[in-house]
């Protein structure tokens, strides 16, 4: 398995800095007028633009428990919210009719069928003349987001790799 580190995976910074915070997580008066449209709450409200603002930073979903707390505080602190008002969703149907939204408002495909035939073949050809599994998975991941997919989980992605690099190094054989 290829170490994450050595990738361009995008992940959290475990302290993200003001400047950080300003320039990646403050949403637009649109992003704020989108998550007002599609919740009735402040609390999901709150956790739609943290789902819509770390998507658009990392390109997937991260489970809401992953998110550091300066950026929900600066969420929070932009909305004016009480700290009583938290993060999550009751019903996971309601996370996923978020997820849903978010993808229709940012022009994104879910990750699928296409998604993986576009990785696949990106990381088929750059196999020919590559054999580091990070880079093949930086091709996959350049791949994806060039073709505005969402990203996998990183061990899907590291799967997938293995499995061409493997098919590739056998023809050579």
């Amino acid at each position: 398995m290829a170490s994450i580190e050595r990738t361009a995976y995008p992940r959290f910074a475990t302290a993200p800095s003001s400047k950080d915070l300003l320039t990646l997580y403050t949403p637009t008066e649109d992003e704020i007028r989108f998550a007002q449209q599609a919740t009735r709450s402040t609390d999901h409200q709150l956790t739609c633009l943290v789902l819509l603002k770390t998507f658009q930073r990392l390109g997937y979903f991260p489970r809401l428990s992953d998110v550091p707390v300066t950026i929900v505080q600066h969420l929070r602190s932009v909305l004016h919210c009480e700290e009583e008002v938290v993060v999550g969703f009751l019903e996971p149907r309601t996370l996923y009719r978020h997820h849903r939204l978010i993808r229709e408002y940012l022009g994104v495909t879910a990750y699928g069928a296409a998604a993986r035939h576009f990785a696949a073949h990106a990381v088929y050809e750059a196999a020919q003349t590559m054999d580091n599994p990070a880079d093949l998975i930086n091709v996959a991941l350049e791949t994806l987001i060039k073709e505005r997919d969402e990203l996998p989980g990183f061990s899907t992605v590291d799967r997938l790799v293995r499995r061409i690099r493997t098919l590739v190094n056998r023809h050579f054989s």
